[in-house]
């Protein structure tokens, strides 16, 4: 990503050829300096923007170049989203009153997910007998999720927003509500599995297994479309959902790899508000657990960074890696539901955040007043250190379990 800065002195001079690459830039704008927009341009061409304003008059600039009266103003922001053209663009970023534009980028976000078939298309690997089920249980066991359902912390009372896919109503999940912010699609119903599988490990309450905190609130916020593409501006509006809905755990099972500030203060804002947000590391690591493969948000300081391990408590081979993992969770060979209503088994850091989120829950229920800082240093102190001693790039802290968690929450 480029960054474009030049004064608006130019404007008349320069409008020949920047604009054709400006859906691929986001740039910020010091105070007195603002882009100009370029001529030289299709005239229909499109933008979608995010717009920072810094009083009314900008507000009301940005409302008037809308294409298609398609925009969302982001709740005690000064920003909005919106499409518009070439023209549109120009105005803005010669206006005194806007501060920034930056252009959203698309992404695919389910790299996230590996998968045991080996099929590419598929996230998960359908399974039927008895025996796959209880194998694909070792994570649940692992971190002790039953021992937490007995002392009586199951979630209940708390909001999980699964920024996502969506979730399936057929797959026996009790969804609580959600949004859609995918063009075209009001549902949150899950055309993919993807969010149907992370939102079972949460709050799966089915005979063969249950989710780390089955009375949790689930609420399926459709990010990503049936192929799992998205964008920032889907996920921004996403995130300005599950803030103005209260919600007390964000689960981001998706990456995409370049920065967007837009991103970056809606979760600024939701940590805020309170909320706890949890990211998958991704799995583009490599064999070794050499090097920084991170991308984002796990990048970002609000957020709590999960990578995955094997039933040996060994990394993922293709978990992420960085100064930013904060924790590990199970992630390989693990039993979840689907959209069809029977269980699948999938591999991921997606698979392993889901299981952090449903610890949050307990938590949460435990002491709703936790702030997300109360709540990082009680995960970080019920971990069980893997790797090199102290916190590494592989596995942060450790492994989340219940165990010492329940004692802390006992005292």
């Amino acid at each position: 990503m480029n960054n474009l800065k030049h004064s608006k002195k130019g404007f008349s001079v320069l409008l020949s050829a920047l604009l054709l690459s400006l859906s691929f830039l986001s740039f910020h704008i010091p105070a007195n300096r603002i882009p100009e927009a370029q001529d030289g341009i299709r005239q229909n061409t499109i933008f979608d923007i995010f717009v920072r304003y810094t009083d009314q008059t900008g507000e009301r600039a940005a409302l008037g170049v809308i294409h298609d009266l398609d925009y969302h103003i982001y709740w005690d922001m000064n920003m909005m989203s919106l499409r518009t053209d070439a023209e549109g663009l120009a105005k803005l970023s010669a206006h005194d009153s806007i501060a920034s534009i930056e252009h959203s980028k698309e992404y695919n976000g389910l790299p996230q997910t590996s998968n045991l078939s080996g099929d590419p298309s598929s996230p998960t690997t359908p399974i039927s007998s008895a025996a796959k089920i209880k194998q694909g249980q070792w994570g649940y066991n692992e971190v002790e999720a039953a021992d937490a359902a007995q002392a009586g912390f199951t979630g209940k009372g708390v909001k999980i927003a699964i920024l996502d896919t969506g979730v399936s109503e057929k797959s026996g999940l009790k969804i609580s509500g959600g949004a859609s912010t995918v063009a075209g699609v009001s549902s949150y119903e899950d055309d993919n599995g993807h969010g149907t599988f992370v939102a079972g490990i949460i709050g799966a309450k089915g005979k063969a297994y249950k989710g780390v905190a089955p009375d949790a609130s689930l609420y399926a916020v459709k990010v990503m479309d049936k192929d799992g593409n998205g964008s920032t501006e889907t996920l921004a509006q996403g995130l300005d959902w599950a803030i103005r809905q209260h919600m007390d755990i964000i689960n981001l099972s998706l990456s995409f790899p370049q920065e967007s500030p837009a991103i970056d203060d809606l979760l600024v804002k939701a940590k805020e508000q309170g909320i706890t947000v949890i990211v998958a590391a991704g799995n583009n690591g490599t064999a070794d657990g050499s090097g920084d493969t991170l991308a984002f948000p796990a990048k970002s300081p609000e957020t709590i960074t999960i990578a995955a391990v094997d039933s040996d408590l060994h990394r993922a081979a293709f978990s992420g890696t960085g100064s930013e993992v904060e924790l590990a969770a199970p992630g390989v060979g693990i039993v979840s539901s689907s959209t069809s209503g029977k269980y699948k088994v999938g591999d991921g850091t997606s698979v392993a955040a889901p299981f952090v989120s449903g610890m949050v829950a307990v938590l949460k229920q435990a002491d709703p007043t936790l702030t997300p800082d109360q709540v990082r240093s009680a995960l970080r102190n019920s971990t069980t250190d893997l790797g090199t001693a102290g916190r590494d790039p592989q596995y942060g802290y450790g492994l989340i379990s219940f165990d010492r968690l329940l004692d802390d929450l006992a005292k």
